[in-house]
């Protein structure tokens, strides 16, 4: 099995996790359990996700090596048509660890279960097709 077709495995479960996740934070949003679970359940998706990236644009001769690389390599292959969402998922992602302001942690998770959400549901549907090229 290739790299890039165990990243898609492993990128599948955690999607599922995700969206788990992302269910029961919009059931009961004050739950701060269901906040934890869905902010490391993003970070998880989110890095598998540009991994996967960066393991594709290798099959396509380009070499990245940061999440910002590979996000503006993959725009401008037409591979991410939505490059401003995912580097706005890389900048969440960087400051879930570190936001302790609650308004900005409740804004970060209407991000989350909302447009990234939304985005990360089309790039998993996209990365089926990766591993057969």
């Amino acid at each position: 099995m290739s790299r890039l077709a165990q990243r898609i495995e492993n990128f599948n479960r955690a999607f599922e996790l995700y969206i788990t996740m992302r269910d029961n934070y919009v059931k009961d949003k004050k739950n701060d359990s269901n906040k934890l679970a869905l902010t490391q359940s993003f970070e998880i998706v989110f890095e598998l996700g540009w991994k996967i990236l960066k393991d594709y644009l290798f099959t396509k001769d380009i070499q990245v090596y940061t999440p910002r690389d590979a996000i503006k390599s993959a725009f401008q292959a037409n591979i991410l048509p939505q490059a401003q969402i995912w580097i706005d998922m890389a900048a969440d992602r960087n400051a879930s660890s570190h936001e302790y302001n609650m308004d900005k942690i409740d804004m970060m998770l209407e991000r989350i279960s909302g447009i990234y959400y939304r985005e990360l549901c089309d790039f998993c549907e996209k990365i089926k097709d990766y591993d057969e090229e």
